[in-house]
């Protein structure tokens, strides 16, 4: 087994530089297909993640009335509403996120992007919900696939119980990521990202205040945005799952109380992580 710690060096050598003479178009024309009536936060967490993260044009697809309460929180962001032709939001897209908030009815969406969407396409919460059933569409893609579960949501797309994830986490990520030749963070503590090869990556950044719901989102959003910006995938995904960690780490030595980390702390802290660590 391949087992590599992702370090603070690593992040630091392949953060890309921005051109001076660069444009919006230069740093990822990324996709959100996010939120639900009950669960609108999920598409303002995601999409506030992956604007602070650098995305150069942030489009969120969601439903109609929960547009105005996303617009309220990450204005930068354009809109189009959940009825509208998917594939019309596809295009030009360098990289789309789906799933978090979408409720359990979501899965044609997901069928129709892995079937569709010829860009990276990262896959969580309530879009890992029938995973297993689109076993063979996955085999078939030719672009990245990128899942993020937690422990049950790896539980139930592996046909296992939690127990059996949390104590065989490296073997897991590895024999799910090679097995359908995707890319999976199975989050958690030490977060592992698995490459379609088997390569691990184990982070080391973060602590148990991001044991909270919304944490989860702001990840996927920044995932997102770092695949957008960066040449190669598994470097984006691996920056991304430890300046998560590191910006919750943050907040903790900035005197913010472990149990009073939330998403939106967290969102808000990436611009000050960035720049002690890179700049």
């Amino acid at each position: 087994m391949n087992v590599n710690s992702w370090s603070e060096n690593l992040v630091i050598e392949h953060w890309p530089k921005r051109d001076p003479n660069s444009h919006k178009g230069n740093h990822g024309k990324v996709g959100i297909i996010a939120g639900s009536q009950l669960m609108p936060g999920a598409a303002a967490l995601c999409a506030g993640a992956a604007v602070e993260s650098g995305a150069g044009l942030t489009a969120v697809n969601t439903v109609r009335t929960v547009i105005p309460i996303v617009a309220g929180h990450v204005p930068e962001a354009t809109f189009y509403h959940r009825d509208d032709d998917l594939n019309g939001f596809m295009e030009g897209k360098d990289v789309i996120a789906a799933g978090p908030g979408l409720g359990r009815l979501s899965d044609d969406i997901i069928e129709d992007l892995i079937t569709n969407f010829d860009g990276p396409l990262v896959i969580d919460a309530d879009g890992l919900h029938e995973l297993r059933s689109h076993e063979v569409m996955i085999r078939k893609r030719t672009a990245p696939l990128i899942i993020t579960p937690h422990a049950g949501e790896m539980a139930r797309i592996i046909n296992e119980d939690i127990e059996y994830v949390t104590g065989n986490r490296y073997k897991s990520a590895e024999k799910l990521a090679m097995d359908y030749g995707i890319y999976v963070v199975l989050k958690g503590p030490e977060t592992v990202i698995a490459e379609p090869d088997g390569t691990l990556w184990v982070n080391h950044t973060g602590n148990a205040g991001l044991a909270k719901g919304g944490t989860g989102d702001v990840l996927t959003g920044m995932i997102l945005s770092f695949i957008g910006r960066y040449d190669d995938i598994q470097p984006a995904v691996s920056s991304a799952v430890y300046m998560h960690g590191y910006a919750a780490d943050y907040l903790i030595e900035h005197d913010e109380a472990i149990e009073s980390v939330t998403a939106s702390k967290v969102i808000k802290a990436l611009s000050s992580s960035f720049e002690r660590l890179i700049n």
